[in-house]
């Protein structure tokens, strides 16, 4: 399934979100992080709507949501944009499954914008600094320098980044899938101004509130992740009281990707134990 389209919107401060929902029952909403997009949730999908309504979206600036020049996609403006949602979608206390970097966003609307978050799954997640990769933070630190290479160089200069996010390479229609929102003049330029958001200031102030969640927490993580190896995943489990850590097998970073059916069984037997 690589044909993934999101059929709603939603205007925010910062542009038009694109989302959608499928199925019917108790709400689990997912959030991408980067380099990625919503269509990293293809393949999980299928495997909840069973049994539950699933929210999918691209953040501003990612995916199928608005980028554009002086878009303010800063990770503690990102966060507000999960209240709106929620409120959209006339849901309260979700699950929420947050990847990547979106532990960032969903944590902060949590501390700091009162979301209400039923149940809380961290998968592959950035929350402990520091994590961002050296790639990231090389091209963060001479960002002049990255907005000046020809579109076509930096075309190749993240692709072969995104190639590390998978325990085994992605098939070539999936990998141009995930690849789609970065190509061109324009692409090109979205990606750089999400890198120079990266702001690892902005997750430390979450590191000693993490002992304040009430709420169940489970940690998922590949068991092969490259980017955040596993001593990451059991520095967060050791920093939230009650929370279980669970390795999805022969999975990278990306781990929704490298085995969606095991991680989405995963998250079925934690909103069992709910």
């Amino acid at each position: 399934m690589t044909d993934w389209n999101l059929s709603q919107t939603f205007s925010s401060p910062q542009g038009t979100i694109r989302w959608d929902a499928f199925g019917d029952g108790p709400p689990i909403v997912l959030l991408h992080g980067t380099p990625n997009w919503s269509f990293i949730w293809r393949n999980v999908v299928p495997h909840l709507r069973a049994q539950h309504r699933v929210y999918v979206f691209d953040w501003p600036g990612y995916g199928r949501s608005d980028s554009y020049p002086g878009q303010n996609i800063s990770w503690d403006e990102q966060a507000r944009r999960l209240p709106e949602l929620f409120e959209h979608w006339n849901i309260a206390a979700p699950t929420v499954v947050a990847f990547d970097f979106a532990p960032i966003f969903a944590l902060r609307a949590h501390f700091f914008e009162g979301l209400d978050i039923g149940g809380l799954v961290l998968a592959d997640a950035a929350v402990i600094p520091p994590f961002i990769t050296d790639f990231s933070r090389l091209a963060r630190e001479n960002m002049g320098t990255m907005r000046q290479l020809p579109p076509h160089i930096a075309e190749g200069m993240i692709a072969a980044h995104l190639a590390q996010t998978t325990h085994r390479p992605m098939d070539a229609e999936i990998f141009a899938g995930y690849l789609s929102p970065w190509r061109g003049e324009q692409g090109v330029a979205a990606y750089w101004r999400a890198v120079a958001r990266f702001d690892e200031d902005l997750a430390a102030p979450l590191v000693s509130r993490l002992d304040r969640l009430t709420m169940p927490v489970r940690l998922l993580w590949g068991d092969n992740d490259a980017w955040f190896p596993p001593a990451k995943a059991r520095e967060l489990e050791s920093a939230i009281p009650g929370a279980e850590l669970r390795f999805i097998p022969e999975a990278g970073h990306f781990s929704p990707e490298d085995n969606p059916e095991a991680f989405a069984q995963e998250l079925l037997r934690f909103h069992k134990d709910l």
